[in-house]
């Protein structure tokens, strides 16, 4: 029979291990316990966490508001104490076996306090891995690029240069030379690092009990079969996908000229917009339905009226309290940083922080008075609402209830605030003209142009990766599986050749952070579930009536809207995300699912059906030659509708061309 510990004796074995497990080369024996030990050793274990925790994010928020080299280092050693600690507490809890526990809420508990990832590797093996990281970080971030006429005009960065450049240059060549470079000079040099850290990461799962990294890092979905559920929710997606990639091809086609662009073939990546073509909302300009009816902006009413950060936040505020939810704590008003600090460095990516003790939550948000931040403050209030309505759980269930849902509720939040009828509430819009049908179709395909269009890449970005952790594609295939995925999932080609000796998923950052990435995917599904569900409590969404239309929706001011997400939030990470989905839609669903995207996308996809229809574009794209090979040397240079490095113009290929590309495609 198991025996009973008291909470003393855990609590100083919890403590020993702090001090001593980070060298320990022998992991100490545990004694079983019944649930009752468990439970009183949970209850010293979250003590002890938010007490670490809170140490921690102290530290990293002195960082990022004041960067420089003291509060970095201060930052790195709080880091590295708190994944101590949490070694620790895995120590504790690994041997305990479900058996051992009645409760399912314990068992839960130590379950998930029982997986902490690459930090339950030996120490000298935990060392190392975090060099290997952070060598591919500096390769990432050190990366400086030549400009494309100017060859001695160099040093230039991948923020805000290039992003820029990708953004704003119509010019072919250019864009082609920024984003080659860009890759030429991180992929290669990381890919050998990257290679070790898959080992790593592998041997990482294994000691968290999993088969490999991919089943770790979809851990936190608590679904064996996530692979298969959010491949089911893209063929949901693709066919509003393929009426989109068809109309921006013809008009890129239309500026680039049909010997660039062929109207059956993959979108060049290059000419997207951004540099790994994972959004395309910098090519609106081109690519709008409706170049007259200009898209919304109120910014100029917003500094005719005095706005500053402070007002926008607490109108933010405001929306939370309307839906009767809580409003902001004294604390967040004294503590955050809501607009920039002349002469002190800060690190300006909006973020809102817990600090782990259920009264101090901050927003540190460079906040400029424009439109763009004022809905960004109000997704950073939705991370700050979800803080509020959790705080009391204990520790380990103080998170979104899947790593997708705090952006989706963020997200939802902020559907309902760049709304016409939300802005014409604040008085900073008077017409109703901006709701007409042409508005809403470049309302709408501007939205499409930043959330339709991520999807596929953020699916192709982890697919890639569980491949790899899996071992069904060798090192030998790396590069060239990636383009595989893309040309599959997002019909993107690269502008040049590609071949193994390159590593173009190191151009993005996420690879060498080695950072899960399909929690945005999942967000941005969610969030469409999370809107239509707020929308029909409120009134302000049904089906049958056109007058009621999902992307038109502000739920502000609704009670029920706000008991909804309450709801759902209040109960953090403590049940499976499926529970939590129920919460919130009264049991109508629990499951992903892009029926909610495509109802608020609807309108547009009509009108992209319609517009294809008219010019007669075909829908979908056909893979038009080798995109990636073994080496150069065994590739051949032309391949149907694209051109590598500036070989034949011709848009069609001869049949010699073809014979050889198969004999050397066979030989390799």
């Amino acid at each position: 029979m198991p025996w009973q510990v008291s909470a003393m004796f855990w609590t100083a074995t919890l403590l020993l291990l702090l001090g001593d497990s980070a060298r320990a080369q022998r992991r100490p024996d545990v004694p079983q316990v019944g649930p009752g030990g468990v439970r009183a050793l949970l209850r010293q274990v979250d003590a002890l966490a938010s007490e670490q925790c809170t140490r921690n994010v102290v530290a990293q928020w002195r960082y990022e508001t004041d960067v420089n080299e003291e509060t970095q280092l201060a930052a790195l050693s709080a880091q590295a104490e708190y994944s101590h600690f949490q070694r620790a507490v895995w120590d504790l809890l690994k041997s305990l076996r479900r058996e051992d526990v009645g409760d399912p809420d314990v068992w839960r508990q130590v379950r998930l306090l029982s997986v902490v990832g690459p930090a339950a590797l030996p120490l000298e093996k935990m060392e190392r891995y975090n060099r290997l990281i952070n060598d591919m970080l500096a390769i990432y971030n050190s990366a400086t690029v030549c400009a494309y006429r100017d060859p001695f005009h160099c040093g230039l960065r991948l923020d805000p240069d290039l992003t820029q450049l990708m953004a704003r240059s119509r010019d072919w060549e250019e864009l082609e030379h920024a984003w080659t470079e860009w890759r030429r000079l991180t992929g290669p040099r990381m890919r050998p690092i990257y290679e070790e850290v898959v080992e790593l990461t592998n041997e990482a799962a294994r000691l968290n009990n999993l088969t490999d990294a991919a089943e770790l890092w979809m851990f936190p979905y608590e679904s064996p079969t996530l692979k298969l559920e959010v491949e089911e929710v893209w063929e949901e997606v693709r066919p509003l996908y393929e009426q989109l990639h068809a109309y921006v091809r013809r008009k890129l086609r239309d500026l680039y000229g049909p010997d660039k662009i062929n109207r059956h073939a993959p979108l060049p990546a290059h000419i997207l917009g951004n540099m790994w073509a994972q959004t395309w909302s910098n090519i609106l300009d081109i690519t709008l339905p409706y170049p007259g009816k200009h898209f919304l902006d109120v910014t100029p009413q917003m500094i005719e009226q005095g706005y500053t950060p402070a007002s926008m936040f607490q109108l933010a505020d405001q929306f939370f309290i309307s839906l009767n939810l809580s409003a902001a704590p004294p604390e967040f008003w004294s503590g955050s940083l809501l607009e920039e600090v002349r002469g002190r460095p800060i690190v300006c990516q909006p973020s809102a922080w817990d600090f782990c003790n259920g009264k101090d939550f901050r927003i540190k948000m460079c906040t400029r008075v424009n439109l763009k931040d004022l809905v960004t403050a109000h997704h950073e209030m939705g991370h700050l609402q979800y803080f509020l309505q959790y705080r009391n759980l204990p520790k380990v269930y103080r998170d979104g209830a899947n790593p997708g849902f705090h952006e989706a509720v963020g997200e939802a939040i902020a559907l309902s605030v760049a709304t016409p009828r939300h802005l014409r509430s604040l008085g900073l819009l008077r017409s109703s003209s901006a709701e007409d049908s042409a508005h809403d179709i470049n309302f709408l395909f501007a939205l499409a142009l930043d959330k339709v269009a991520f999807l596929p890449f953020a699916l192709a970005l982890d697919r890639w990766r569980w491949d790899i952790f899996r071992g069904s594609v060798s090192k030998e295939r790396y590069n060239c599986h990636w383009w595989r995925l893309r040309e599959q999932y997002s019909g993107v080609k690269p502008p040049v050749l590609r071949s193994e000796g390159d590593f173009d998923p190191g151009s993005k950052y996420h690879v060498p952070a080695n950072v899960p990435y399909i929690r945005y995917f999942v967000g941005t599904i969610l969030q469409f579930q999370l809107h239509r569900t707020l929308c029909k409590r409120a009134g302000q969404y049904s089906p049958e009536n056109p007058h009621y239309q999902l992307h038109q929706c502000d739920i502000r001011g609704s009670k029920a809207a706000g008991e909804a997400l309450g709801n759902m939030m209040a109960l953090g990470a403590s049940r499976p995300w499926p529970d939590a989905l129920r919460a919130a839609t009264g049991g109508e669903e629990y499951k992903l699912s892009a029926s909610a995207l495509r109802d608020y996308f609807r309108p547009l996809e009509d009108w992209l059906r319609q517009e294809n229809l008219r010019t007669q574009e075909p829908i979908g794209w056909t893979y038009d030659g080798d995109y990636c090979k073994q080496s150069i040397e065994t590739a051949g240079l032309q391949v149907y509708g694209g051109y590598y490095n500036g070989v034949n113009k011709s848009s069609f290929i001869s049949v010699s061309s073809l014979i050889l590309s198969l004999m050397l495609y066979f030989l390799w």
